[in-house]
């Protein structure tokens, strides 16, 4: 017998906030609009995603890559998501039998076979052309002779939540007053790790943790930054990494508003210590073989892994180590 639309079991997918740096990746690359966010969560509509898993790879953390089975009339909603700290417990496939009630759920025994939505075909085009999948055309792989990279180190679900970093340095690197909307405060902060260990990459990002509760009583969400600084560090052959931030004084739309990590970390001072975890990302990534050309585009990263990249290829040529290639 087969189940009604409304008693199937389906495999919600779900982000985890607790693992989230709400980065914005995931809903800038949904192509069908599925996924959204306000100031504390991002959610996955149930309605609209269709399973096209084009979210999944740029995920710096993975957060996106979670599931639960739920009835399809009980499917968490948006407003449910919203107000998550963690992700909800798996419904044991008994109890998801008794709220079907005595209609027949032949996916309950077998989790592999549950009912999955596939991406539908692309509506036709009276023109007779495909539309451009933009997000079919974001890396999902790093270059082939990319280092590898280490990630999740440090984390909600890791081992050890964060690790302490000192901050070493602190540099105002913009003049005050010199641009025609006012000040632009940008600042070049090195951070210590001492003993404990933090490899890195250029291309790849960290969070950092602000001190202190947001408005409704929680600790604040990670921020993520862009590392600045090669791969064997701001200072060569030290245990430390640099970032390039700039403070947020308004909102985007214009309005004054303190933007609690910027501010946080362009107020630092040397000795201070701040909360990390990360390392984040595994495709955006510098190729490691001889002669190899790159073509730097920096329009949501920003300047700060460029920089990174920039100066591992300087201190290659000044090493001998270089083997032609181009920027």
């Amino acid at each position: 017998m087969n189940a009604p639309a409304e008693a199937a079991v389906i495999k919600q997918h779900l982000i985890d906030p607790e693992i989230c740096i709400r980065c914005n990746t995931c809903e800038s690359i949904c192509p069908v609009g599925a996924i959204t966010h306000d100031s504390n969560n991002y959610v996955v509509d149930v309605d609209k995603c269709n399973w096209c898993n084009d979210c999944i790879s740029p995920c710096p953390t993975g957060s996106i890559d979670n599931y639960r089975k739920v009835l399809r009339i009980k499917a968490y909603s948006l407003e449910e998501q919203l107000g998550w700290e963690e992700l909800p417990a798996e419904i044991p496939s008994s109890e998801l039998a008794a709220m079907a009630g005595d209609v027949a759920v032949e996916t309950l025994s077998d989790a592999e076979t549950v009912e999955e939505a596939t991406a539908p075909e692309p509506a036709n085009d009276p023109s007779g052309q495909t539309p451009l999948n933009t997000s079919a055309l974001g890396a999902t792989l790093p270059p082939w002779s990319a280092a590898h990279a280490y990630t999740n180190l440090y984390g909600p679900k890791s081992a050890q939540k964060t690790v302490t970093a000192t901050v070493t340095g602190n540099v105002r690197v913009t003049e005050v007053g010199k641009t025609a909307g006012g000040d632009y405060d940008t600042h070049h902060i090195v951070l210590d790790f001492g003993s404990m260990p933090f490899p890195v990459l250029e291309g790849q990002s960290i969070g950092v943790i602000p001190p202190g509760l947001d408005a409704k009583g929680k600790p604040h969400h990670a921020r993520q930054y862009s590392i600045a600084s090669p791969r064997n560090g701001e200072r060569p052959g030290y245990n430390n990494l640099s970032l390039t931030i700039k403070r947020v004084l308004e909102d985007h739309t214009g309005q004054p508003v303190r933007g609690v990590g910027s501010n946080f970390m362009c107020d630092l001072k040397v000795g201070d210590r701040v909360e990390v975890i990360g390392p984040f990302g595994t495709s955006f990534l510098m190729p490691n073989h001889p002669r190899s050309s790159i073509v730097m585009i920096c329009t949501g990263t920003g300047s700060a892994p460029m920089r990174a990249m920039t100066e591992w290829r300087r201190r290659l040529r000044a090493s001998g180590k270089f083997e032609g290639g181009k920027l």
